[in-house]
Protein backbone atom coordinates (compact mmCIF):
# COMPACT_ATOMS: atom_id res chain seq x y z
CA UNK A 1 0.00 0.00 0.00
CA UNK A 2 1.28 3.40 -0.91
CA UNK A 3 -0.37 6.28 0.88
CA UNK A 4 -2.03 9.19 -0.82
CA UNK A 5 0.17 12.02 -1.99
CA UNK A 6 -0.50 15.62 -1.04
CA UNK A 7 -3.42 15.78 -3.46
CA UNK A 8 -2.77 12.91 -5.85
CA UNK A 9 -2.64 9.16 -5.46
CA UNK A 10 -1.73 6.69 -8.18
CA UNK A 11 -1.99 9.47 -10.75
CA UNK A 12 -5.63 10.23 -9.91
CA UNK A 13 -6.44 13.60 -8.39
CA UNK A 14 -8.59 13.78 -5.30
CA UNK A 15 -12.13 14.89 -6.01
CA UNK A 16 -12.39 18.66 -5.73
CA UNK A 17 -13.71 19.59 -2.31
CA UNK A 18 -12.99 16.14 -0.86
CA UNK A 19 -12.08 15.97 2.82
CA UNK A 20 -8.42 15.89 3.88
CA UNK A 21 -6.93 16.59 7.31
CA UNK A 22 -6.30 20.14 6.08
CA UNK A 23 -10.05 20.65 5.85
CA UNK A 24 -9.94 21.20 9.62
CA UNK A 25 -8.45 24.45 10.91
CA UNK A 26 -5.20 24.88 12.85
CA UNK A 27 -3.34 21.85 11.51
CA UNK A 28 0.20 22.05 12.88
CA UNK A 29 1.61 18.64 11.91
CA UNK A 30 0.74 16.08 9.26
CA UNK A 31 2.93 13.04 8.75
CA UNK A 32 1.12 10.77 6.35
CA UNK A 33 1.16 7.02 5.86
CA UNK A 34 3.85 5.91 3.38
CA UNK A 35 4.18 9.44 2.07
CA UNK A 36 7.29 11.62 1.77
CA UNK A 37 9.44 8.93 3.39
CA UNK A 38 13.19 9.00 2.67
CA UNK A 39 15.98 6.52 3.44
CA UNK A 40 19.65 7.47 3.26
CA UNK A 41 21.31 4.09 3.85
CA UNK A 42 20.78 0.35 3.91
CA UNK A 43 19.93 -1.76 6.95
CA UNK A 44 23.36 -1.82 8.60
CA UNK A 45 24.49 1.56 7.34
CA UNK A 46 27.26 0.11 5.17
CA UNK A 47 25.84 1.67 1.98
CA UNK A 48 24.82 5.33 1.80
CA UNK A 49 22.29 6.46 -0.76
CA UNK A 50 22.87 9.63 -2.75
CA UNK A 51 20.35 10.73 -3.71
CA UNK A 52 18.20 9.32 -0.94
CA UNK A 53 15.75 6.55 -1.73
CA UNK A 54 12.06 7.37 -1.42
CA UNK A 55 8.64 5.79 -1.35
CA UNK A 56 7.59 8.10 -4.17
CA UNK A 57 10.41 6.85 -6.42
CA UNK A 58 9.63 3.25 -5.50
CA UNK A 59 13.29 2.44 -4.78
CA UNK A 60 13.24 2.32 -0.99
CA UNK A 61 14.20 -1.16 0.20
CA UNK A 62 13.18 -3.43 3.04
CA UNK A 63 14.86 -2.43 6.31
CA UNK A 64 16.45 0.68 4.80
CA UNK A 65 17.23 3.32 7.43
CA UNK A 66 14.61 6.09 7.38
CA UNK A 67 16.24 9.50 7.67
CA UNK A 68 13.22 11.70 6.98
CA UNK A 69 9.44 11.58 7.12
CA UNK A 70 8.51 14.87 5.54
CA UNK A 71 5.43 17.00 5.97
CA UNK A 72 2.30 16.29 3.95
CA UNK A 73 0.03 18.80 2.27
CA UNK A 74 0.89 22.42 2.97
CA UNK A 75 2.29 21.68 6.43
CA UNK A 76 5.99 22.29 6.97
CA UNK A 77 7.25 20.29 9.96
CA UNK A 78 9.35 17.23 9.12
CA UNK A 79 10.41 14.29 11.31
CA UNK A 80 14.13 13.59 10.95
CA UNK A 81 16.84 11.31 12.30
CA UNK A 82 20.57 11.72 11.66
CA UNK A 83 22.00 9.05 13.97
CA UNK A 84 22.29 5.73 12.19
CA UNK A 85 21.39 3.46 15.09
CA UNK A 86 18.34 5.54 15.99
CA UNK A 87 16.82 5.58 12.52
CA UNK A 88 13.58 3.63 12.14
CA UNK A 89 13.39 1.17 9.26
CA UNK A 90 11.26 0.88 6.17
CA UNK A 91 9.23 -2.32 6.23
CA UNK A 92 8.20 -3.76 2.87
CA UNK A 93 5.69 -6.23 4.30
CA UNK A 94 3.70 -3.45 5.96
CA UNK A 95 4.77 -0.68 3.54
CA UNK A 96 5.18 1.52 6.60
CA UNK A 97 7.85 2.87 8.96
CA UNK A 98 8.86 0.46 11.71
CA UNK A 99 10.20 1.71 15.04
CA UNK A 100 11.84 -1.57 16.00
CA UNK A 101 12.98 -3.02 19.32
CA UNK A 102 12.09 0.10 21.36
CA UNK A 103 15.35 1.61 20.08
CA UNK A 104 14.28 3.99 17.28
CA UNK A 105 12.76 7.46 17.15
CA UNK A 106 12.56 10.64 15.08
CA UNK A 107 12.74 14.33 15.97
CA UNK A 108 10.53 17.11 14.62
CA UNK A 109 12.51 19.94 13.07
CA UNK A 110 10.21 22.44 14.77
CA UNK A 111 8.89 21.69 18.25
CA UNK A 112 5.13 22.04 18.68
CA UNK A 113 4.00 23.90 21.81
CA UNK A 114 0.35 23.79 22.82
CA UNK A 115 -0.30 26.56 25.31
CA UNK A 116 -2.18 26.11 28.55
CA UNK A 117 -5.97 26.47 28.33
CA UNK A 118 -5.83 25.72 24.59
CA UNK A 119 -7.88 23.19 22.66
CA UNK A 120 -5.96 20.62 20.64
CA UNK A 121 -6.32 17.29 18.86
CA UNK A 122 -3.76 14.51 18.30
CA UNK A 123 -4.37 11.77 15.75
CA UNK A 124 -2.05 8.74 15.55
CA UNK A 125 -2.43 5.43 13.72
CA UNK A 126 -0.20 2.72 15.17
CA UNK A 127 0.41 -0.94 15.75
CA UNK A 128 2.33 -2.05 18.83
CA UNK A 129 4.56 -5.12 18.63
CA UNK A 130 5.35 -5.18 22.34
CA UNK A 131 3.64 -3.56 25.31
CA UNK A 132 5.64 -5.14 28.13
CA UNK A 133 6.85 -1.69 29.17
CA UNK A 134 5.94 1.95 28.67
CA UNK A 135 6.25 2.88 24.98
CA UNK A 136 5.89 6.50 23.92
CA UNK A 137 4.12 7.52 20.73
CA UNK A 138 5.16 11.17 21.04
CA UNK A 139 6.90 13.33 23.58
CA UNK A 140 9.20 16.18 24.51
CA UNK A 141 10.60 15.25 27.93
CA UNK A 142 9.87 12.74 30.68
CA UNK A 143 7.28 15.28 31.88
CA UNK A 144 5.44 15.74 28.57
CA UNK A 145 4.42 12.79 26.43
CA UNK A 146 1.70 10.53 25.08
CA UNK A 147 2.43 6.85 25.53
CA UNK A 148 1.04 3.34 25.74
CA UNK A 149 1.61 2.48 29.37
CA UNK A 150 0.49 -1.13 29.05
CA UNK A 151 -2.02 -3.13 27.01
CA UNK A 152 -5.06 -1.32 28.42
CA UNK A 153 -3.65 2.05 29.53
CA UNK A 154 -2.67 5.15 27.59
CA UNK A 155 -0.99 7.93 29.54
CA UNK A 156 -0.87 11.64 28.74
CA UNK A 157 1.55 13.73 30.75
CA UNK A 158 1.63 17.49 30.40
CA UNK A 159 3.57 20.16 32.26
CA UNK A 160 2.56 19.08 35.75
CA UNK A 161 -0.44 16.80 35.16
CA UNK A 162 -0.73 13.07 34.43
CA UNK A 163 -3.89 11.49 32.99
CA UNK A 164 -4.38 7.75 32.54
CA UNK A 165 -6.97 6.44 30.11
CA UNK A 166 -7.94 2.84 30.84
CA UNK A 167 -9.85 1.05 28.10
CA UNK A 168 -10.24 -2.26 26.34
CA UNK A 169 -7.14 -4.38 25.89
CA UNK A 170 -5.05 -3.43 22.87
CA UNK A 171 -3.65 -6.17 20.66
CA UNK A 172 -0.08 -6.40 19.42
CA UNK A 173 -1.06 -7.52 15.92
CA UNK A 174 -3.66 -4.92 14.90
CA UNK A 175 -3.65 -1.32 13.74
CA UNK A 176 -5.76 1.25 15.50
CA UNK A 177 -6.20 4.99 15.19
CA UNK A 178 -6.14 7.07 18.35
CA UNK A 179 -7.75 10.51 18.50
CA UNK A 180 -7.06 12.55 21.63
CA UNK A 181 -9.14 15.72 22.03
CA UNK A 182 -8.85 18.54 24.56
CA UNK A 183 -11.83 20.89 24.46
CA UNK A 184 -13.53 23.68 26.38
CA UNK A 185 -10.49 25.93 26.76
CA UNK A 186 -9.71 26.68 30.39
CA UNK A 187 -11.83 23.70 31.54
CA UNK A 188 -9.56 21.34 29.65
CA UNK A 189 -11.82 18.34 29.07
CA UNK A 190 -9.76 15.54 27.49
CA UNK A 191 -11.26 12.51 25.77
CA UNK A 192 -9.60 9.62 23.96
CA UNK A 193 -11.19 7.64 21.12
CA UNK A 194 -10.08 4.52 19.22
CA UNK A 195 -11.12 2.96 15.95
CA UNK A 196 -9.73 -0.07 14.14
CA UNK A 197 -10.40 -1.76 10.83
CA UNK A 198 -10.73 -5.38 12.01
CA UNK A 199 -14.20 -6.54 12.93
CA UNK A 200 -14.78 -6.38 16.67
CA UNK A 201 -11.61 -4.40 17.35
CA UNK A 202 -12.40 -0.82 18.39
CA UNK A 203 -15.00 -0.60 15.62
CA UNK A 204 -18.05 0.04 17.79
CA UNK A 205 -18.97 3.40 16.28
CA UNK A 206 -18.05 5.40 13.21
CA UNK A 207 -16.78 8.24 15.39
CA UNK A 208 -14.56 5.98 17.50
CA UNK A 209 -14.92 4.03 20.73
CA UNK A 210 -14.31 5.96 23.94
CA UNK A 211 -11.14 4.75 25.63
CA UNK A 212 -11.27 5.42 29.36
CA UNK A 213 -12.97 8.26 31.20
CA UNK A 214 -12.80 11.96 30.48
CA UNK A 215 -9.88 13.73 32.14
CA UNK A 216 -9.34 17.39 32.93
CA UNK A 217 -6.03 19.10 32.25
CA UNK A 218 -5.36 22.67 31.16
CA UNK A 219 -1.54 22.57 31.24
CA UNK A 220 0.86 23.36 28.42
CA UNK A 221 2.26 20.42 26.44
CA UNK A 222 5.09 20.18 23.92
CA UNK A 223 5.82 17.57 21.26
CA UNK A 224 9.23 17.18 19.65
CA UNK A 225 9.85 13.44 19.27
CA UNK A 226 8.00 10.72 17.36
CA UNK A 227 8.37 7.29 18.90
CA UNK A 228 9.90 8.36 22.22
CA UNK A 229 9.31 10.46 25.34
CA UNK A 230 12.53 12.34 24.72
CA UNK A 231 15.80 11.51 23.00
CA UNK A 232 16.24 7.70 23.29
CA UNK A 233 13.84 7.23 26.19
CA UNK A 234 10.75 4.95 26.42
CA UNK A 235 10.97 4.33 22.68
CA UNK A 236 8.18 2.79 20.65
CA UNK A 237 8.18 -0.83 19.48
CA UNK A 238 6.04 -1.23 16.39
CA UNK A 239 4.62 0.89 13.61
CA UNK A 240 3.55 4.53 13.60
CA UNK A 241 1.91 5.33 10.29
CA UNK A 242 0.03 8.64 10.58
CA UNK A 243 0.53 11.60 12.92
CA UNK A 244 -1.66 14.73 12.88
CA UNK A 245 -1.81 17.57 15.41
CA UNK A 246 -4.28 20.45 15.50
CA UNK A 247 -3.07 23.26 17.76
CA UNK A 248 -6.14 25.28 18.71
CA UNK A 249 -8.89 22.97 17.46
CA UNK A 250 -10.87 20.32 19.32
CA UNK A 251 -12.33 18.20 16.52
CA UNK A 252 -16.04 17.41 16.63
CA UNK A 253 -17.49 13.90 16.49
CA UNK A 254 -18.33 14.44 12.82
CA UNK A 255 -14.73 15.48 12.13
CA UNK A 256 -13.45 12.43 14.00
CA UNK A 257 -15.44 10.24 11.65
CA UNK A 258 -14.01 12.08 8.64
CA UNK A 259 -10.46 11.65 9.95
CA UNK A 260 -10.95 7.95 10.63
CA UNK A 261 -12.47 7.39 7.19
CA UNK A 262 -9.69 9.35 5.47
CA UNK A 263 -6.87 7.49 7.21
CA UNK A 264 -8.43 4.06 6.73
CA UNK A 265 -9.17 4.72 3.05
CA UNK A 266 -5.43 4.87 2.42
CA UNK A 267 -4.79 1.43 3.93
Amino acid sequence: MLGLGNSITGGAALEEGAFTPESISNIALWLKSATNVEADSNANGSVSYSPVRTVAAGNIGDNDRVSAWRAAGSTTIDALQTLGGDKPRWNNAETEIKFSNNAKHMKLDDEITIAANTDFTVVIRFKALNMSGARALMGDTTSEFLQVQDSDTIRLKTDGTQSNFNGDTMATDKYQTLILVRSDGATGNINLFMRGTDSGYFDGTATGTSFGDEAQDTEQIKFEFIGSQEDSNAEWNGFITDVIIYNGTAVTSAQREQLYDYIEAAI
